[in-house]
């Protein structure tokens, strides 16, 4: 049978609405996302049944609710590559994976408009090249030319684990930074040595940073690839870290539009962390994926991963609601 049902994407409202139309017109998209029979469907699978209340009432719910969904810290010592599978999770594959693709966690793979910033994520295995690949496409489907690109990611160092996955692309890399910059080179053929390269180096490898500009261009557009420090020196830069940091060395001011690329598990999670930036700071965002089936080096199509990351979105969602519910 045909499935009709549309998928419910975050959208980022114009820039040319007040701070108030803007977080109006995001909290109607998230009482949408939070009402949904996806969403619903998925929570009575585990046992769970959405209460009636305010929309903070029931995101306050979904977001305590939502951890029976933590797998990566039940089972996998904090890292989503060591999820295994859920037997609860496994018996309802079915409605999980109708719900999530309704959800936005599938294929989000096309942007709303043209960006003046494409930010490709850094991340873990193979996304360091998988992320970087895709954004060209995007620039090739959309004749995108003299705009910016930037790898986003941080200093964390290489484990053993995701080594064998990175060999043919970044051999050598010792950190996150390194990874998908050698990345960006092989993508867009550009000649690694030629660059120029601003570091800070820190004792704590988590409060270093660091700004590689390429001399060579794609389409006219210019390469960077930024590594952020952590906002915390006991862990690893996160998203927010790389995304704030990126906002004070780029200087981005009202108006201008960025397309965040991740995987397409992690948009609905990705736009909403940064959401809040975006509307308070009169920016777009727009958040696009690589296709889950793609080979990342990584088991995230798994449905128990599905579940994993639609708790992420529940947390983002929760974020935003404490700030403006």
């Amino acid at each position: 049978m045909e499935d009709n049902k549309k998928t419910i994407r975050f959208i980022c409202p114009d820039c040319g609405k007040t701070v108030e139309e803007r977080r109006k017109e995001l909290l109607g998209s998230i009482e949408e996302w939070v009402d949904s029979e996806a969403l619903s469907s998925m929570v009575s699978a585990f046992g769970g049944s959405i209460p009636k209340g305010s929309l903070k009432e029931r995101i306050d719910w979904l977001d305590h609710f939502a951890n029976v969904w933590d797998y990566r810290k039940k089972q996998a010592g904090n890292e989503r590559w060591f999820i295994e599978e859920d037997p609860v999770a496994r018996a309802n594959v079915e409605v999980i994976t109708a719900s999530v693709k309704e959800l936005g966690l599938v294929d989000i793979e096309t942007p709303l408009v043209m960006p003046d910033y494409i930010l490709p994520l850094g991340g873990a295995r193979r996304s360091n090249f998988a992320r970087p690949e895709t954004a060209k496409k995007v620039i090739d489907r959309m004749n995108i030319r003299d705009r910016k690109i930037v790898a986003l990611s941080g200093t964390r160092p290489i484990n053993d684990m995701e080594r064998p996955f990175i060999e043919d692309f970044a051999e050598g890399a010792e950190t996150e930074y390194e990874a998908i910059s050698k990345g960006l080179e092989t993508v867009f053929s550009l000649k690694g040595e030629r660059f120029r390269e601003e570091r800070s180096r820190h004792e704590n490898i988590y409060l270093q940073w660091a700004l590689r500009t390429y001399e060579e261009t794609y389409q006219g557009n210019t390469i960077q690839s930024l590594a952020a420090p952590s906002s915390d020196p006991g862990r690893r830069a996160n998203s927010r870290d790389t995304f704030l940091f990126f906002l004070e060395k780029f200087q981005i001011r009202p108006g201008d539009r960025l397309l965040l690329v991740t995987s397409c598990i992690y948009v609905p999670f990705q736009i909403l962390r940064f959401m809040d930036l975006a509307i308070e700071k009169g920016f777009y965002v727009d958040c696009v994926g690589m296709p889950n089936d793609d080979r990342q080096g990584t088991s995230f199509s798994r449905i128990t991963n599905y579940c994993q990351e639609t708790k992420a979105a529940i947390n983002a969602v929760k974020s935003i609601a404490d700030l403006w519910l």
